[in-house]
């Protein structure tokens, strides 16, 4: 049986207001989405940036870490962000697979010695649109299945800027020249996106619903009817995307959960190839 350690990106309120929007935290989604692609997963959760947080079993007894998205901003230097830090390196030295969506791809860049901004651009919300495979992209194991361009879930402020070294960058798009990576830190294996391939539909509108007037205010959207007119089709399809025809404001990349959770299926069939 593989197991697999979720490890909570947002710090204890981070996490609270998540749970009260949503009705579960990042981490409890990311594990429903995990069970959905094999139900025989072993799956622990964690929060390394709670301090009275302890971990069911020893990292070198997992198969692979997954680390979530969060709120929080890795170039400021608050303990939830240390103390995250700090664990990566842990889980690095020990040698486990980790897999890193959005927050969790920043996070494992900078506790390998690279470096994460705010993206001069701005934010990307509520999809990455045209996520283009690289050369290397194209022949990845990661995005096994993937055609050269897609749409992805996303939302976040900070970029990748530098790299650790002899990384290899798997995707981008016109918004984050990173969308996508693979490194080796220590004596761990690093796969990591921007985006969110783990999100369900409702979830992204859920977080959509609850930023609505800072995401307008920013012009993320041009109104708060436009946001709801997209929460609205969002929260039409179920976790699975169930519908005999996606809505029209959605791809069928984010609509379809076989699409849009490629990456992490192909890196549980890393951690355990016969079992996927």
């Amino acid at each position: 049986m593989v197991r697999v350690l979720v490890a909570e990106g947002n710090s204890n309120d981070g996490r609270r207001q998540i749970v009260e929007s949503a009705g579960r935290s990042m981490a409890e989604g990311y594990a429903e989405t995990l069970r959905a692609i094999d139900p025989t997963l072993a799956i622990d959760l964690f929060s390394p940036a709670d301090e009275a947080d302890r971990l069911a079993a020893p990292l070198n007894s997992y198969d692979g870490v997954v680390i979530t998205g969060s709120s929080l901003h890795i170039y400021r230097a608050e303990t939830s962000v240390t103390r995250q830090i700090d664990f990566l390196r842990e889980v690095f030295a020990v040698g486990v697979p980790v897999f890193g969506s959005c927050w969790g791809l920043q996070l494992g860049v900078v506790a390998a010695g690279g470096t994460v901004i705010p993206n001069p651009k701005r934010r990307e919300v509520p999809f990455a649109r045209s996520v283009t495979l690289t050369a290397a992209g194209k022949m990845h194991q990661m995005h096994q299945s993937r055609p050269g361009a897609f749409d992805a879930l996303a939302i976040h402020l900070d970029v990748v800027s530098v790299l650790p070294p002899e990384s290899i960058i798997t995707a981008f798009n016109d918004m984050a020249a990173i969308q996508a990576v693979e490194f080796r830190s220590g004596r761990s294996l690093f796969w990591g996106v921007q985006y969110h391939p783990e999100f369900e539909l409702p979830y992204m509108a859920s977080i959509l619903r609850r930023n609505a007037s800072s995401l307008v205010a920013e012009a993320a959207f041009s109104s708060e009817g436009e946001l709801a007119e997209l929460v609205n089709a969002m929260d039409s399809c179920d976790s699975d995307g169930g519908r005999a025809q996606h809505p029209p404001l959605l791809s069928v990349d984010v609509v379809d959960r076989r699409r849009r959770t490629i990456e992490i299926a192909n890196w549980l069939k890393l951690l355990a190839p016969k079992m996927i």
